[in-house]
């Protein structure tokens, strides 16, 4: 009788079937996790290149000097307001940035350094914090976060409007305190880093910019000759040439030139006054008419220059007086700041700076 074979044994061919089933779920197992793996991986890799990598890639270089896509997009940031193009005032904080880097490289070779120490004073007085003696003025209020940047309407650097204290300061019976600046100052510092993603150590650096150009300027002050020749000026400005015309005509027929500034003039801050321009320098001439206005210091006293065209507009000028005369402190302050935007100008040619192409990419955009 033949045997039966018995069931449930397990052959060789069983066992291979087996391997061969746990080798595919073992590959199978191995893909699925390695494909989890690389998914994470890629996730961790892209929040590494968000976070930490993309902000550290420089914008521009100068001389071997970085500027850090997270510096610039901070300032940048600081800089926005309401209907401004983020280019437009990207443009203008880079152009900014690397002039602070020119000036500190140049002012470095002139012997001219700001300490730490100074950088503190400096905080302290815009927090209006005299921890030196000075007379301390009780504050109104914190600065504004957005003092960090000061924007100007061209990409070229415009110093800082206040190059010294303008006024000085009175004493106060209530004394501010080092406690109330300590808080005033951490209340500050907790708006910026909230509202802008800016730290104390980005306001400080701003500082220190400000503390070096300042400086720089001041090296201009022996540059300016405090008397210069100064005319004094009235002008009828329009917006065509055939109004212009017909101010000339009305002229030749014996109209009264004020009459006819506070009638048709458009500059709405000197048509009450015959268009009433005051005592111009050659750099205020040329900075509101360009080189062509510079014919004024030539043109008889009480005659009428021809017509000129500027991006205002048409404008008729009329030569009041001209004379040596000294400089007013805001007109020789002017006059220093313009030999330092000449300079700097000239500086700028000398140094190695490099723009990198996409400076302009994931630039911050307003937001209420």
């Amino acid at each position: 009788m033949r045997r039966q074979r018995a069931k449930g044994r397990i052959t060789k061919k069983h066992k291979a079937r087996a391997e061969r089933e746990r080798t595919m779920r073992r590959w199978i197992l191995g893909g699925a996790i390695g494909t989890v793996l690389l998914v994470i991986g890629l996730i961790v890799y892209g929040v590494v290149d968000i976070k930490l990598i993309q902000p550290r890639q420089p914008v521009a270089v100068i001389d071997e000097q970085e500027i850090s896509r997270r510096d610039f997009h901070t300032r940048v940031r600081l800089a926005l307001s309401p209907g401004i193009d983020s280019i437009s005032v990207g443009y203008q904080i880079l152009s900014e940035m690397i002039d602070d880097l020119i000036i500190k490289q140049e002012a470095n070779q002139l012997g001219i350094t700001v300490s730490e120490a100074e950088v503190e004073l400096e905080m302290e007085h815009r927090f209006g914090f005299f921890s030196e003696g000075t007379p301390t003025p009780m504050p109104t209020k914190t600065p504004d976060p957005t003092i960090l940047v000061e924007t100007t309407a061209t990409p070229t650097v415009e110093p800082s409007p206040t190059i010294g204290p303008t006024t000085t300061p009175r004493p106060t019976a209530t004394p501010f305190t080092r406690e109330a600046y300590e808080e005033r100052r951490a209340d500050f510092f907790g708006n910026l880093a909230e509202l802008y993603g800016a730290t104390e150590k980005d306001y400080r650096a701003y500082i220190e910019a400000q503390l070096y150009r300042e400086r720089v300027i001041e090296t201009f002050g022996d540059d300016v000759e405090r008397v210069q020749e100064q005319v004094w000026l009235g002008q009828i400005q329009v917006a065509d040439r055939e109004t212009l015309d017909e101010i000339i005509t009305r002229l030749d027929d014996g109209e009264n030139w004020d009459d006819l500034a506070a009638e048709l003039s458009q500059d709405s801050l000197t048509k009450d006054s015959g268009g009433d321009l005051g005592w111009l320098t050659w750099d205020n001439v040329t900075g509101r008419f360009g080189e062509e206005g510079l014919a004024v210091f030539q043109t008889p006293i009480g005659d009428i220059l021809d017509p000129l065209e500027t991006q205002l507009g048409w404008h008729l000028i009329q030569v009041i007086d001209r004379g040596e005369r000294p400089l007013d402190d805001e007109a020789f302050q002017q006059a220093v700041i313009g030999e330092f935007s000449d300079w700097l100008t000239l500086k700028r040619e000398t140094h190695d700076v490099l723009i990198m192409d996409d400076w302009f990419e994931d630039l911050p955009v307003y937001t209420e």
